[in-house]
């Protein structure tokens, strides 16, 4: 009897839906119950007519509106016009059907992106998991090729360059979803071509305006003569929820209007939020530009202009779109103000060998890391070539400051991940001339004894390669280089003590 009580109320609903007027302008209303009595009923009795399938499958029917919180664009596949889209969050708000959530599990989607009137191209996602909490859908989809209509590609372009300068934009979404409904006793239901046709709104690029100036990383004056090879880390905000990986992007520089170089970045990735990217700018010291750039770096900041135009990279639907890009970074006087994200290394330590009172030698112990934001980094040669590196007493006595103590061999080698550490034990030499001062070699023994550490100052240039990009840089990693504020401690145990015996 209970069980009756269910199809009369079924039969109530769909009686309802039967006796609406098919007049045009009540449409959409009549279309709305006759949908939610077909799911009412799909519940109860697990049936599907084909009547409830022709009033899902309209524009404007189960579905009312879309929103996709995130979106990834890959535009590096060898097509141009065959970006790979993803999404980790799209939001549907479906028709109100009081007192029912609709059981979806999965669905799969088909969608035509239509800018200003123009169909650009279509997705179609494999499956992928499903909730629904009253009348919304959440779900996302993996990578996806959104593939442009080849009368569609000046528009696609115009599309791009619309998402880089502009702050927000709307774009038409239609289509069909496809939907997997977990009925319990009845078992699953495939629901194909629920229609849709919405508005959604993207937040754009707007135009990127502002690139940050954040850490100069090496110069390189020697290799071509004339020519300055120089890598910094900068940062460039992304206002939108857009997740774009670009490729190779190469920027036209100019200071004060005049042409300076190139700045490159590799395998360019931009996400919402900050972006730190490793840019590499040759400057042709030969050009004005340069020329005005380099006088007046040392006197104040110099702003910098950075464009991009047809061959900013390989994908020419991106280039078109990113034309229009247009932004400024300003470089801080002497390129100072800048900070690596954290110290290259920390924790260090020394203890004396059995060999060391002959041979000189020292086991140094440290922790080493990326201060290079997240980037991964190896260590090349910690004595490069033509390099005089060392280590020398600070902030222990007035006798002992600048004392040369302990000269880098080049031992010392690791890889590490961006946000790895690695913990190293190498070695380092004693120098002889620092010894002979007898007297200030002691006062540095009895604050290691009343301490336990040294206080110490590194002058020390490293070759390293940043990003596995193969490109050997020579870094200051020098108290100054790495901005340190206080001399750095060595921890030494009273085998230090020994140190005045050796001669």
């Amino acid at each position: 009897m209970k069980f009756s009580l269910k199809v009369a109320a079924v039969g109530a609903l769909l009686a309802s839906v039967a006796i609406a007027a098919p007049v045009e302008v009540e449409k959409r209303d009549a279309n709305s119950d006759r949908i939610a009595a077909c799911f009412v009923a799909l519940i109860f009795t697990g049936a599907w007519p084909g009547s409830c399938q022709a009033a899902v499958s309209v524009s404007v029917g189960l579905i009312q509106a879309i929103k996709i919180n995130q979106m990834s664009m890959d535009f590096t596949p060898a097509n141009p016009w065959a970006p790979t889209t993803s999404s980790n969050s799209v939001v549907a708000t479906m028709l109100s059907i009081p007192g029912i959530t609709l059981p979806i599990d999965s669905v799969r989607q088909h969608i035509i992106i239509t800018d200003g009137g123009v169909q650009l191209g279509n997705i179609d996602t494999p499956w992928s998991a499903a909730s629904v909490q009253g009348s919304t859908l959440t779900t996302a989809f993996p990578s996806s090729t959104l593939n442009i209509f080849p009368d569609a590609h000046a528009a696609f372009s115009n599309f791009v360059s619309t998402l880089s300068t502009s702050a927000t934009h709307d774009v038409t979404l239609q289509g069909a979803v496809d939907a997997k409904l977990n009925l319990g006793i009845f078992g699953h239901l495939t629901i194909p071509d629920i229609g849709f046709k919405t508005t959604t709104t993207f937040q754009g690029l707007n135009g990127l305006k502002t690139v940050d100036y954040i850490f100069l990383v090496d110069t390189d004056t020697s290799t071509v003569i004339g020519t300055i090879f120089m890598s910094a880390i900068v940062n460039i905000k992304n206002p939108s929820n857009l997740s774009l990986k670009l490729g190779t992007v190469t920027f036209n520089t100019t200071y004060n209007g005049e042409y300076v170089g190139p700045s490159t970045i590799k395998n360019m990735v931009l996400v919402p939020g900050n972006n730190y990217l490793i840019s590499s700018t040759t400057l042709d010291t030969s050009l004005t530009g340069v020329t005005d750039l380099l006088n007046h770096i040392g006197s104040g900041d110099s702003v910098l202009t950075l464009s991009t135009d047809a061959n900013t990279s390989t994908n020419v639907a991106l280039n078109a779109g990113l034309a229009a890009v247009k932004s400024q970074m300003t470089i801080p006087q002497n390129f100072g103000s800048s900070a690596m994200s954290q110290p290259p290394y920390k924790n260090w330590s020394l203890k004396l060998l059995p060999t060391t009172p002959t041979d000189y030698v020292f086991q140094a112990t440290a922790t080493f890391q990326s201060p290079y934001y997240g980037y991964p980094l190896q260590m090349v040669h910690a004595l490069p070539e033509y390099q005089d590196n060392f280590i020398q007493a600070l902030g222990m006595s007035a006798d002992s400051d600048q004392l040369r103590l302990f000269d880098f061999l080049d031992t010392l080698t690791y890889n590490i991940n961006g946000d790895g550490t690695a913990t190293v034990t190498f070695n380092m030499k004693l120098n002889k001339g620092g010894i002979t001062r007898k007297p200030v070699l002691q006062q540095i023994v009895n604050f290691a004894n009343a301490h336990g550490y040294i206080t110490t100052e590194f002058m020390w240039y490293a070759e390293v390669i940043l990003n596995n990009d193969g490109v050997h840089r020579l870094v200051d990693w020098s108290n100054l280089g790495i901005g340190a504020s206080n001399p750095i401690q060595i921890n030494v145990g009273p085998d230090f003590a020994a140190i005045m015996t050796i001669t």
